[in-house]
């Protein structure tokens, strides 16, 4: 179970300060994915938070976002900044829950780990030893 964070305002911010948010909420999750796809937009894997659309503000920034769609089978659209190139998660308009990098926060979320989503797609040169649940599934998604 995760502790409930201590602040009730988490904020966030991409390299360059273009893109600023808040979240007022607990968020749901924190969770690691090891997919294909995480991996080429951050190194072994990438660490997100799940919030929800009502607990997610977006201050600042709006025209600089700017999102890879990908092609299908893809179905999971990146957002990143368009000044910097950092990753921002999938922060949308029309989802009730979206994942944010958590790279992007700058405080702590109040948040650990609880999963390791698809650990079967780590690179081989990482060993996972943090004893977090580990989801197997090969998803290259």
């Amino acid at each position: 179970m995760n502790p409930e964070p201590e602040t009730s305002v988490i904020r966030g911010s991409c390299l360059c300060g273009a893109v600023r948010f808040e979240i007022t909420g607990p968020g749901a999750h924190l969770t690691y994915c090891h997919c294909s796809r995480c991996r080429k937009q951050a190194g072994a894997f990438s660490a997100v938070v799940m919030v929800r659309r009502e607990d997610f503000r977006l201050l600042s920034g709006a025209d600089q976002i700017r999102r890879y769609i990908p092609e299908t089978p893809w179905r999971h659209a990146r957002a990143f900044c368009g000044v910097c190139g950092s990753s921002l998660g999938e922060p949308s308009d029309d989802q009730e829950m979206f994942p944010i990098a958590c790279s992007a926060l700058d405080d702590d979320p109040g948040l650990r780990p609880v999963l390791h989503l698809h650990a079967a797609s780590k690179p081989a040169w990482y060993e996972i030893t943090d004893g977090v649940k580990q989801v197997p599934s090969d998803y290259q998604g």
